[in-house]
Parts: structure tokens; C-alpha cells; sequence
């Protein structure tokens, strides 16, 4: 079991070095990194998906289909021992962190250079931690991809952003509640 502390510490200093890799990798290029044409919007845009992709992982794995055992195997040994041992303060810095470090890295930088489907397998693909995760990294992959479709339509990497912190601090807070013993009224997933 790894120490919140640690863990905390250590996915900053990643999304930290991601960020920063997204942030130079842009400026070198001709590809500047835009927040969005409209940065409001993009913040209503991102949240509102950012629960919805929430929202629609919790419905899956609560229905239980067959597809999803993997990925429920994944959440409760993997996720659920690390993560959800973590604090509220720590679950929005984690959050917010990979928000913008991941979205500047995979859809400021990767996006622009390599194209959204390079972007979002790459995404998925720092989501797999060896063989026990890549149920994970498949899921993240299709994140990817709806994060990475938000780019075009608002006119930059503020919606995906959003919508990566969002998610991050909605399925970070049901881990918490689930290492605590309760999956909000829910038995099991």
C-alpha cells in the first residue's frame, strides 16, 4: 500500500514533468497552446463532461456487464488501496494536477504533432502500469479520445482540462468512499 503522502508527491512531481514537456514541446513547435476561444464556455463544456464520463463509468460498473470485470478487478486492487486512501485536499491537488499536466502534454502538445488518435492511444498507454492495469489503459484510451474530440470544437485544451479534473475529482472522491466501505448506496460496483 503506498503512503497518501508519497503518492500525492509523486503524481505531482509526474504531472509537473508531463506539463512541462506539453507546455516547451508546443512553444517549440506551431502550435501554440490555447485555453479555448471562448474560456467560460470551455470550463461549462469540460465540466459537463467531465461528470458525464464520471457518471457513465459508475453506471457501467455498477451494471456489472461482462466487459467491465477487468477494469472492476483493476478499481478494487489497484485504485481503491492506493487513491482512495487519499485526503480531500489531496484528491483536488492530484486532480487538478493531471488535469493540467496530462491535458497539456497529450492534447496542447501530442494532439497538434501527431494527431488525436496517436494522442489518445499514448494517454491510455501512461495509464497501464503492467498487465494488471490495462483494462485502465483501455479505458483511458477512450477518454482520451473524448477528451481529445473537445480540442477542435472550443478552440483549445481549457474544455479538456476541465473535464480531466472533473472526472479525476469525482472518480478519486467515489475511490476514497469505497476504501471507507461505502459505495454510495450501492452494493459493490
Amino acid at each position: 500500500m503506498t503512503d497518501p503522502a508519497r503518492f500525492t508527491l509523486v503524481a505531482l512531481l509526474v504531472q509537473a514533468t508531463l506539463g512541462a514537456a506539453g507546455w516547451f514541446g508546443a512553444a517549440a513547435g506551431p502550435w501554440p497552446v490555447r485555453f479555448g476561444a471562448r474560456p467560460l464556455a470551455s470550463v461549462a463544456v469540460g465540466a459537463g463532461v467531465g461528470a458525464a464520463l464520471a457518471a457513465l463509468m459508475r453506471w457501467l460498473l455498477a451494471r456489472q456487464p461482462a466487459c467491465m470485470e477487468a477494469l472492476r478487478r483493476t478499481v478494487d486492487d489497484q485504485l481503491v488501496p492506493t487513491v482512495g486512501r487519499l485526503g480531500p485536499g489531496q484528491i483536488v491537488l492530484v486532480s487538478v494536477a493531471a488535469g493540467i499536466g496530462e491535458e497539456l502534454c497529450f492534447r496542447g502538445w501530442l494532439q497538434p504533432l501527431a494527431g488525436p488518435l496517436v494522442a489518445s492511444l499514448a494517454f491510455g498507454a501512461a495509464h497501464v502500469a503492467g498487465v494488471r492495469t490495462l483494462a485502465l489503459g483501455v479505458w483511458a484510451t477512450i477518454m482520451g479520445g473524448v477528451l481529445g474530440a473537445l480540442v477542435g470544437p472550443t478552440g483549445g485544451i481549457g474544455a479538456s482540462m476541465t473535464a480531466h479534473t472533473c472526472y479525476d475529482l469525482l472518480a478519486f472522491q467515489y475511490l476514497r468512499r469505497r476504501a471507507a466501505g461505502d459505495a454510495g448506496g450501492g452494493a459493490g460496483w
